[in-house]
């Protein structure tokens, strides 16, 4: 399993530029944080806080 992640990684570096690699993890970085606060966001609703 390993080994097929590390595959996946190096296709992915290959087929982008630097630069394309850090616009894609901080487009990946801040939806995370956006998913993790609307998760937030609707357990405080669900439980009446908002």
């Amino acid at each position: 399993m390993l080994f097929f992640l590390s595959h996946i990684r190096d296709i992915f570096a290959r087929s982008h530029s630097r630069s394309q690699e850090i616009a894609l993890s901080r487009r990946a970085f801040f939806r995370l944080l956006g998913y993790l606060a609307s998760c937030v966001f609707f357990s405080l609703a669900a439980q009446g806080h908002v």
